[in-house]
Protein backbone atom coordinates (compact mmCIF):
# COMPACT_ATOMS: atom_id res chain seq x y z
CA UNK A 1 0.00 0.00 0.00
CA UNK A 2 2.49 2.35 0.68
CA UNK A 3 4.47 2.18 -2.76
CA UNK A 4 0.97 2.42 -4.64
CA UNK A 5 0.60 6.28 -2.61
CA UNK A 6 4.34 6.99 -3.35
CA UNK A 7 3.24 6.08 -6.91
CA UNK A 8 0.61 8.45 -7.43
CA UNK A 9 2.49 11.42 -5.11
CA UNK A 10 4.93 11.40 -7.64
CA UNK A 11 2.57 10.99 -10.55
CA UNK A 12 0.42 13.90 -9.27
CA UNK A 13 3.75 15.97 -8.46
CA UNK A 14 4.76 15.17 -12.45
CA UNK A 15 1.19 16.27 -13.47
CA UNK A 16 1.49 19.53 -11.55
CA UNK A 17 4.72 20.40 -12.82
CA UNK A 18 3.76 19.81 -16.30
CA UNK A 19 0.50 21.75 -16.39
CA UNK A 20 2.29 24.92 -14.49
CA UNK A 21 5.07 24.62 -17.69
CA UNK A 22 2.76 24.88 -20.44
CA UNK A 23 0.38 27.75 -18.32
CA UNK A 24 4.01 29.58 -17.64
CA UNK A 25 4.54 28.96 -21.60
CA UNK A 26 1.08 30.10 -22.83
CA UNK A 27 1.73 33.00 -20.80
CA UNK A 28 5.14 34.21 -22.09
CA UNK A 29 4.00 33.85 -25.79
CA UNK A 30 0.85 36.25 -25.23
CA UNK A 31 3.54 38.99 -24.22
CA UNK A 32 4.14 41.77 -26.58
CA UNK A 33 7.85 40.76 -28.40
CA UNK A 34 10.89 42.54 -27.50
CA UNK A 35 11.72 45.53 -29.31
CA UNK A 36 14.52 44.94 -31.88
CA UNK A 37 18.29 45.65 -31.28
CA UNK A 38 18.23 48.06 -34.39
CA UNK A 39 16.68 51.76 -33.58
CA UNK A 40 14.12 54.03 -35.20
CA UNK A 41 13.03 57.40 -33.75
CA UNK A 42 9.31 59.35 -33.91
CA UNK A 43 9.27 62.91 -33.33
CA UNK A 44 6.12 64.41 -32.14
CA UNK A 45 5.12 67.36 -34.53
CA UNK A 46 5.54 70.07 -31.38
CA UNK A 47 9.14 69.35 -31.18
CA UNK A 48 9.80 69.84 -34.65
CA UNK A 49 7.94 73.42 -35.35
CA UNK A 50 10.30 75.19 -32.95
CA UNK A 51 13.32 73.57 -33.59
CA UNK A 52 15.46 76.48 -35.17
CA UNK A 53 13.51 78.95 -33.09
CA UNK A 54 16.10 81.44 -31.76
CA UNK A 55 16.90 80.93 -27.79
CA UNK A 56 15.51 76.85 -27.63
CA UNK A 57 17.63 74.50 -26.70
CA UNK A 58 17.71 72.13 -29.22
CA UNK A 59 19.04 68.15 -29.66
CA UNK A 60 20.82 67.17 -32.65
CA UNK A 61 20.62 63.35 -33.41
CA UNK A 62 24.92 63.15 -34.24
CA UNK A 63 24.90 59.35 -33.78
CA UNK A 64 21.98 56.91 -34.36
CA UNK A 65 18.80 55.86 -37.11
CA UNK A 66 18.25 59.81 -37.49
CA UNK A 67 21.74 61.43 -37.52
CA UNK A 68 21.55 64.90 -38.47
CA UNK A 69 18.35 65.58 -37.20
CA UNK A 70 17.52 68.82 -35.21
CA UNK A 71 14.28 68.77 -32.16
CA UNK A 72 13.56 71.24 -29.92
CA UNK A 73 13.31 70.98 -26.54
CA UNK A 74 9.55 72.16 -25.30
CA UNK A 75 8.92 74.52 -22.46
CA UNK A 76 7.52 71.26 -20.67
CA UNK A 77 10.37 69.41 -21.14
CA UNK A 78 10.99 66.26 -23.72
CA UNK A 79 10.35 62.92 -22.50
CA UNK A 80 12.68 59.87 -24.38
CA UNK A 81 11.67 56.03 -24.66
CA UNK A 82 9.98 53.28 -26.38
CA UNK A 83 6.28 53.92 -25.40
CA UNK A 84 3.81 56.22 -27.16
CA UNK A 85 3.37 58.65 -24.77
CA UNK A 86 6.79 59.72 -25.25
CA UNK A 87 7.91 63.28 -27.14
CA UNK A 88 10.96 61.39 -28.51
CA UNK A 89 10.22 58.02 -29.11
CA UNK A 90 13.36 55.50 -29.78
CA UNK A 91 12.63 52.25 -30.77
CA UNK A 92 15.19 50.32 -29.42
CA UNK A 93 15.81 47.62 -26.91
CA UNK A 94 18.12 49.13 -25.14
CA UNK A 95 16.08 52.12 -24.50
CA UNK A 96 13.29 51.97 -21.68
CA UNK A 97 9.84 52.47 -22.23
CA UNK A 98 9.93 56.16 -20.04
CA UNK A 99 13.88 56.38 -20.17
CA UNK A 100 14.63 60.13 -19.43
CA UNK A 101 13.23 63.65 -19.37
CA UNK A 102 15.44 66.69 -20.53
CA UNK A 103 13.84 69.77 -20.02
CA UNK A 104 14.36 73.93 -18.21
CA UNK A 105 15.12 74.30 -15.25
CA UNK A 106 15.76 77.41 -12.92
CA UNK A 107 16.77 78.41 -16.65
CA UNK A 108 19.52 75.74 -17.19
CA UNK A 109 18.93 72.47 -18.98
CA UNK A 110 18.56 69.47 -16.98
CA UNK A 111 18.99 65.65 -17.68
CA UNK A 112 17.10 63.24 -15.69
CA UNK A 113 17.59 59.15 -16.25
CA UNK A 114 14.27 57.65 -14.58
CA UNK A 115 16.87 54.46 -13.28
CA UNK A 116 16.72 53.18 -16.80
CA UNK A 117 18.19 49.87 -17.29
CA UNK A 118 20.45 50.65 -19.58
CA UNK A 119 21.47 53.76 -18.78
CA UNK A 120 21.88 56.94 -19.61
CA UNK A 121 25.32 58.92 -20.39
CA UNK A 122 27.08 61.86 -21.00
CA UNK A 123 30.23 62.95 -23.19
CA UNK A 124 31.38 59.47 -24.04
CA UNK A 125 31.65 58.67 -20.39
CA UNK A 126 30.07 55.52 -21.08
CA UNK A 127 31.31 53.91 -17.28
CA UNK A 128 29.49 56.44 -15.77
CA UNK A 129 25.48 56.42 -15.36
CA UNK A 130 24.21 59.58 -14.79
CA UNK A 131 20.73 60.13 -12.67
CA UNK A 132 20.12 63.71 -12.67
CA UNK A 133 22.65 66.25 -14.40
CA UNK A 134 22.71 70.09 -15.56
CA UNK A 135 23.47 69.85 -19.32
CA UNK A 136 25.77 72.61 -21.43
CA UNK A 137 26.15 73.63 -24.54
CA UNK A 138 27.76 71.22 -26.44
CA UNK A 139 27.27 68.43 -23.77
CA UNK A 140 26.54 64.72 -25.72
CA UNK A 141 24.09 62.73 -24.24
CA UNK A 142 24.44 58.45 -24.97
CA UNK A 143 20.56 56.73 -24.29
CA UNK A 144 21.17 53.14 -24.30
CA UNK A 145 24.84 53.02 -23.64
CA UNK A 146 27.26 52.00 -26.50
CA UNK A 147 25.90 51.83 -29.85
CA UNK A 148 22.48 53.63 -28.73
CA UNK A 149 21.43 56.91 -30.18
CA UNK A 150 23.84 59.84 -29.33
CA UNK A 151 22.78 63.40 -29.24
CA UNK A 152 24.48 66.67 -28.87
CA UNK A 153 22.67 69.75 -26.95
CA UNK A 154 22.76 73.01 -28.81
CA UNK A 155 21.69 76.32 -26.28
CA UNK A 156 21.64 79.42 -28.04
Amino acid sequence: MHAESVFWAILIGVVIGVAVSLANRARRSKQPPRPPLSSHMKFHAQTDTDAHARGTPRLMCIGGSHHGHTLAIPPGGLSVGRAKDNLLIIVDGRISAHHAWIGRVDGRVMLRDYQSLSGTFLNGALNTRIGDAMLADGDTIHFGGEGGEEFRLIVE
